[in-house]
């Protein structure tokens, strides 16, 4: 038993749109067919029909602050921003579990979590060898819209899927028992320098982290911009930002998956013609006509040791491909960033001049005129003003 959280996010439409069919293409991003789909099922929902089953949890989580104040629960704290839990559960290729076994399967990780009262759509595929189901679980309680905390559910379900083998009377991944006691011993031994994995998935959370690239400090000549306009325009700029990167590594992430696969596929076929043509010379001169390499008809005269080595590069080569790719996009986007910043400064600017000229030309307003004086005519004197004159 392998569970895998495949992360958190906003859509439940999305990813349900994702296990309810068939794996989308580069170019074709909403498949319409669902043929490697074996079953559906939900959880804590009241509805049969799995398509409804995405808008009735974003209804759930929209409610959220009604549901609280209806349970009496306090509205303190911040807006849940993903509320879409997605994990798998996946079998060995020698397994054949049936659906009521990966239901109750399901069930026990949803316990292990603590979302065995929260609403989920169970979805299994047949398009791998080894049998999976996926899970998309609202974090949302449907009766007191308190959001789920999952901190460390990757090593509660580790500790779960550990049982899990236990009870089926057969442990297939050691090194999963070894790291969990180290972890209820609280020994720490340290990874060694050379088993780092190389995957692009490794470049990509290294790269432009919102942390790291969103320019957080203010313009360099604050007293010629306007704050208030520079700060609206940034949020608009990093918005875009955000939602391009995502779409470009979505569509990177399905590209990847379906060279990985195709990958893999090959080098499964080479290792079983390998195997079976090895044993004579004839068989190893065929398995260089058909893969038309050299390296190939070293490995096949050698043996399976170099052939894995050979496809080991291989694996190495596609994922530092990938990395490339993934570099790439966080250049392109920052770069496109960095120029947005550019004209939300030049555009503050413009804001800030727009002000003053508006400012002082309302004080113009207000300044009161000059009076010019108009002098008065002398006041009359002595018998012009009618009492009588000067007596001497």
């Amino acid at each position: 038993m392998i569970p895998k959280i495949n992360g958190l996010g906003r859509s439940f439409a999305g990813v349900a749109a994702y296990c309810l069919h068939d794996a989308p293409e580069p170019d074709d991003r909403r498949p319409r067919t669902s043929e490697r789909v074996g079953w559906a099922d939900t959880r804590n929902l009241a509805t049969l029909r799995v398509e409804r089953a995405a808008r009735l949890m974003a209804a759930t989580a929209r409610a959220a602050p009604d549901l609280k104040r209806l349970a009496g629960v306090a509205r303190g704290g911040r807006k849940l921003a993903k509320s879409v839990l997605h994990y798998s559960l996946s079998w060995a290729r020698d397994e054949t579990p049936d659906k009521r076994e990966m239901s109750r399967a399901v069930d026990r990780s949803l316990e292990a979590l603590g979302l065995e009262g929260h609403e989920a759509l169970i979805v299994a595929h047949e398009d791998t060898r080894h049998p999976h189901v996926h899970v998309i679980a609202n974090r949302v309680d449907p009766e007191t819209g308190k959001a789920a905390t999952l901190g460390n559910s990757k090593l509660r379900l580790s500790r779960w899927a550990e049982g899990y083998e236990r009870e089926q009377g057969r442990i297939r991944c050691e090194r999963r028992v070894e790291n969990n006691e180290r972890r209820r011993t609280g020994k720490q031994v340290p990874r060694p320098a050379g088993d780092r994995p190389r995957h692009w998935a490794r470049v990509r959370r290294e790269g432009m982290q919102p942390g790291r690239a969103r320019r957080t400090r203010a313009p360099r000549d604050e007293e010629r911009v306007d704050l208030e306009a520079w700060r609206r325009l940034e949020a608009e700029a990093w918005e875009k930002v955000e939602d391009g990167r995502e779409w470009s590594f979505g569509h990177l992430e399905t590209r990847a998956r379906k060279e990985w696969a195709e990958l893999h596929k090959r080098q499964e076929e080479m290792r079983q013609t390998l195997d079976r043509e090895s044993r004579t010379v004839l068989g190893r001169l065929r398995v260089w006509r058909i893969e038309g390499s050299l390296r190939e008809l070293v490995g096949a005269v050698r043996g399976r040791e170099d052939l894995d080595r050979y496809h080991r590069d291989e694996r190495a080569e596609l994922g530092k491909a990938h990395g490339e790719r993934a570099w790439e996009i966080e250049r392109g986007w920052s770069k496109f960033y960095r120029s947005r910043l550019v004209d939300a400064e030049r555009r503050a600017w413009a804001v800030r001049e727009t002000m003053r000229e508006r400012q002082e030309m309302m004080e113009r307003e207000r300044r009161p005129s000059i009076v010019i004086p108009i002098p008065r005519p002398p006041r009359p004197r002595g018998p012009e003003r009618g009492g009588g004159g000067f007596e001497r």
